[in-house]
């Protein structure tokens, strides 16, 4: 098996973590506000995280409001999750510093995993999760992803919730994803019912209105740091709809559905160049 084959981790599992983790610490966040660690910081801190960076290299700035620690046990604060943004080489002893603050969860962000930090971490009785970002998840669970075009795997009857901590009835979770027929994926993926309405049907829409919050709000849509409509393609709800349900019915990762059929060869050719 690959260093990064796909961990089938259930969407259950996924968000029971993201529901109950209150503080994060996230070794090797970047200054660099270009970096992923940055925007992923960023991101969580957004969705009501506190977010506690670690590194050695800037210890005792201030970096988005927090100020960074050199190591997990500087961290006086409780820790609830440890977020790794470090080569899968470094693991081991992150996972060792984790056992030893105590924290629950250990995370390795995309293209990390090493097998022996995380089974060191799970006979210590920590969760572990490898090779999965947190803000994507968040945002595939939480219906975001969804705009993008970006297969999520997601089918539901009830409108998509964000992974917030929320008190619900304990019940077991299911160990692993439902698996849909072709049938239902061709009806109902990439669509789920409004929440304002209940509907399911998903109108046309002829045009998108889009609003920013501030400057750097619109920045971080045009980076392609936060999850969101852009200008620069053809996005609306419908078209996200479309695009995620090709991408379910084609078993690939996205689609893009292009404006035009002129629009539709640059891009195939653009990536022949």
């Amino acid at each position: 098996m690959s260093q990064l084959d796909p961990i089938p981790y259930s969407d259950a599992q996924l968000r029971s973590i993201l529901e109950r983790v209150r503080t994060i610490a996230m070794v090797g966040a970047s200054s660099n506000w270009n970096r992923p660690s940055y925007f992923v910081m960023k991101y969580l801190q957004g969705k009501g995280y506190r977010v506690l960076p670690v590194n050695p290299g800037i210890a005792g700035q201030e970096l988005l409001g927090q100020k960074v620690y050199a190591s997990l046990r500087d961290i006086p604060d409780q820790v609830d999750m440890v977020d790794v943004f470090r080569p899968a080489r470094e693991a081991t002893g992150i996972v060792k510093d984790a056992i030893a603050i105590g924290a629950p969860v250990v995370w390795m962000q995309l293209g990390i995993r090493n097998d022996e930090a995380g089974a060191r971490a799970e006979a210590a009785g920590l969760e572990v999760v490898m090779n999965r970002c947190p803000k994507i998840e968040f945002g595939r669970l939480g219906g975001e992803l969804s705009w993008s075009g970006v297969n999520s795997g997601i089918i539901q009857n009830r409108p998509p919730a964000a992974p917030l901590q929320r008190r619900v009835k304990a019940r077991p979770a299911p160990s692993r994803n439902l698996d849909y027929g072709f049938e239902t994926r061709a009806i109902h993926a990439g669509a789920a019912p409004d929440p304002t309405t209940g509907a399911r049907s998903t109108p046309i829409y002829q045009t998108t209105a889009y609003v920013f919050d501030d400057v750097d709000h619109a920045a971080s849509l045009f980076n392609l740091h936060n999850f969101g409509y852009i200008y620069s393609r053809l996005t609306n709800p419908t078209v996200a709809v479309l695009e995620e349900r090709v991408a379910s019915l084609e078993g690939g990762r996205a689609a893009v559905a292009a404006a035009s059929g002129h629009a539709a060869q640059f891009l195939i050719f653009f990536t022949l160049l």
